[in-house]
């Protein structure tokens, strides 16, 4: 569905590239995770996709056509990077005036629905001005979200959420992937929720992407062992999903194996120091365990 290849930018005045380089492909109906550390350059790269920015080098391609070789090519686009509205209109002035501009009156119907679900129904009639930097972004992304896109762009989507509006953010996002099959590229540093979410993952180091890979699903249980086990009686139970390193076994909680004799044999031996769950797979990805 957006194809992009070999994309580059640098800024003027810099002797050095944001981005260098960069390939990567969505698919319909697919949500990737895009993870990187402060000034990696994942918002350079959501700016480019939205068409704010112009690369140095190289092209992004939607559905085929490359997106700076036309006007309106990102009509079907929901975009939220930094939060944009008219601050002196109320937030249900900015979603119809969102709405009327791109043609989509029909869908007025949205507008409360999207509200709710972003916990701002009872805010419509105030003015962004005043708002908090949380309600604003969430103005934002339900300007981003009103219009039924295709395609949606959303850089850190949870901030200014409680745990009940994220996790209904996340059911939402979820259900337009499998039933409408909308794409989305999600920047997020809550690392938990991108994990409730995502299908794959692609992160983006000092400018260029150094990983991409499937989401590793569930978490894991962690058991440390003493020091003083005999971890050999531990090779009869390991698998993909029980894996052994240093005194540490990591079970996946998604595991089909019958898990009692393992416990029954750690038990009997005494073997068990802590437990502990290990929730956010992609942590390893920024402290390079």
């Amino acid at each position: 569905m957006l194809k992009i290849e070999n994309l580059s930018k640098q800024f003027a005045g810099n002797d050095f590239y944001s981005l260098k380089d960069v390939n990567l492909e969505i698919q319909k109906g697919e949500i990737v995770g895009l993870i990187g550390k402060n000034g990696a350059g994942k918002s350079t790269l959501m700016k480019l996709m939205a068409k704010s920015l112009k690369p140095t080098n190289g092209t992004i391609t939607y559905k085929g056509v490359d997106i700076h070789t036309a006007d309106n090519l990102l009509a079907d686009f929901g975009i939220m990077i930094d939060p944009v509205f008219y601050p002196e209109m109320s937030v249900m002035d900015n979603l119809k005036f969102y709405l009327k501009l791109h043609g989509k009156t029909e869908l007025f119907a949205n507008i409360e629905p999207t509200l709710k679900l972003l916990e701002l129904w009872n805010a419509r009639n105030r003015k962004p001005k005043g708002f908090s930097f949380g309600m604003k972004q969430r103005t934002a992304l339900a300007i981003a979200m009103v219009a039924e896109p295709d395609f949606l762009i959303l850089d850190e989507p949870f901030v200014g959420l409680d745990p009940i509006g994220v996790q209904k953010l996340i059911d939402i996002l979820k259900k337009w992937s499998s039933e409408r099959q909308i794409s989305m590229l999600i920047s997020s540093h809550q690392l938990g929720e991108l994990e409730a979410l995502c299908q794959r993952y692609v992160y983006i180091e000092a400018g260029q992407l150094a990983d991409e890979f499937d989401n590793q699903g569930a978490p894991s249980v962690l058991v440390t062992l003493k020091s003083t086990a005999n971890i050999n009686i531990l090779d009869q139970y390991l698998s993909d999903d029980i894996q052994l390193q240093d005194l540490t076994l990591e079970i996946s909680t998604d595991s089909s194996n019958n898990l009692n004799p393992l416990f029954a044999t750690l038990g009997q031996h005494h073997m068990i120091e802590t437990l502990a769950i290990k929730e956010n797979h992609l942590k390893d990805i920024f402290t390079g365990e």
